[in-house]
């Protein structure tokens, strides 16, 4: 995971307690610009005349599912992570009593959003990559407009 994301979720389960439900649901919208990053660096890192010579080994189709394919990869990681890091820096309350249930409804809540989240964010991702956009500056700007439009 790139440091960038590990700060996020150090700030964000740093200040203090949560209920698991809502402090992953919180991680899943603060990951989303993180994880489309991620993807279109994964994207974008390829040189070109290797990106032609993969074109021309494996066709458009199958290139494309591989790139997205590898950057679901990655994104799993990251949320892997995500729901990892809350119980060992203190961020989650975790209820005693007979409210031990809402512990595990939140855990499965929390991985719920992150995996809808995921597929949003590796297509703004493949949106804003070099091969679509044909251009770094482009990319950006693709990437932070979806990321804004993304909150309406």
């Amino acid at each position: 995971m790139r440091p960038p994301g590990l700060l996020a979720l150090g700030l964000l389960y740093g200040g203090g307690r949560a209920e698991p439900g809502e402090a992953y649901g919180v991680s899943a919208v603060v990951l989303f610009p993180v994880l489309a990053w991620q993807t279109k660096i994964l994207l974008d890192v390829e040189p070109d005349v290797q990106r032609r010579l993969a074109l021309v080994a494996l066709g458009p189709a199958r290139e494309w599912v591989a790139g997205l394919l590898a950057a679901a990869t990655a994104g799993l990681g990251l949320v892997a992570v995500a729901l990892a890091i809350p119980w060992l820096l203190g961020g989650v309350a975790v209820p005693t009593g007979p409210d031990d249930r809402s512990t595990v409804a939140g855990l499965v809540l929390g991985l719920w959003a992150h995996l809808i989240a995921l597929p949003a964010a590796v297509a703004l991702g493949a949106l804003s990559s070099r091969a679509i956009t044909r251009s770094a500056g482009y990319g950006v700007a693709v990437l932070a407009l979806g990321v804004v439009l993304r909150g309406w």
